[in-house]
């Protein structure tokens, strides 16, 4: 892959991050809770995608992301542990949300997911931009 190649991919993965944080606002606002838990898990999902790119890495396996980020950035101390937790909860609710049943989430879980996630995606936004 070239520079040129790599450097689009990356910037389409944060731009579609970026949607679907929009998304999830849109789907809070309406009170669809589980719809916006898993937009938000998708959109962290999506910048940690970027991230790994940016360093070589990619899978498409939820749990290899997962441990590439908390081993590579969280263990290291390169990024600090509340965004390895933000990304555990996204993760965690998201799966509950998806695949049990009779699953509701608070509305104030919710707005604290919604913006950790925001602010997860500036951090490693900024993470990325630095590294170029």
């Amino acid at each position: 892959m070239t520079p040129e190649l790599k450097e689009n991919y990356i910037k389409y993965r944060i731009e579609n991050a970026q949607e679907t944080i929009k998304e999830a606002e849109l789907l809070f606002s309406g009170a669809l809770y589980k719809g916006a838990v898993n937009r938000i898990y998708y959109a962290i999902f999506y910048t940690v995608n970027a991230l790994a790119l940016s360093d070589g890495f990619t899978t498409t396996k939820h749990s290899q992301l997962r441990g590439y980020f908390n081993r590579e950035y969280v263990k290291t101390g390169k990024l600090d542990k509340k965004w390895g937790e933000i990304y555990g909860a996204a993760y965690d609710l998201r799966t509950r949300g998806d695949y049990d049943d009779n699953v509701h989430f608070q509305k104030e879980e919710v707005e604290n997911l919604l913006n950790g996630a925001k602010d997860f995606g500036l951090a490693v936004k900024s993470l990325i931009e630095s590294k170029k």
